[in-house]
């Protein structure tokens, strides 16, 4: 099941986007600060993040600069009013914007081809060595 943390400090949009994911079958954390956030990702361990710009205790931008520190690379999606705020996020990694409102559908959309890019990009398991060759 993939795993969605939201960060939001309005209550409507924290319960839409609980209610939405979850009928699609994710599991779904919530935080309202940067603090919050940055806790529950570090337990949650979140396959993508969907999180406003302008958030309690400091905001989206550090959220996202603490967990790359962190060498976290979790996909982080802004769902932002003012998406020119954030400025060129050319340098930033696993990042994607979505100016508020935005549609559903666009909204899954983009949570899905996040969570596919980071699949893709994962290294796969290496097969078993041999097993020891006897005498």
């Amino acid at each position: 099941m993939p795993k969605i943390l939201v960060v939001d400090d309005i209550p409507a949009i924290v319960d839409f986007s609980r209610e939405f994911f979850e009928d699609a079958g994710f599991e779904v954390r919530t935080a309202e600060t940067a603090p919050d956030a940055l806790a529950a990702q570090q337990d949650f361990k979140a396959d993508v993040i969907l999180q406003d710009l302008n958030i309690p205790g400091g905001g989206g931008i550090l959220v996202y600069e603490t967990l790359r520190a962190r060498q976290d690379l979790v996909p982080v999606i802004f769902s932002t009013g003012k998406p020119e705020a954030i400025g060129d996020i050319s340098g930033m990694v696993n990042v994607a914007i979505l100016k508020k409102p935005t549609d559903p559908e666009v909204l899954m959309a983009e949570v899905k081809k996040q969570i596919a890019k980071t699949s893709a990009e994962r290294p796969m398991n290496p097969a078993p060595p041999p097993p020891p060759r006897r005498p």
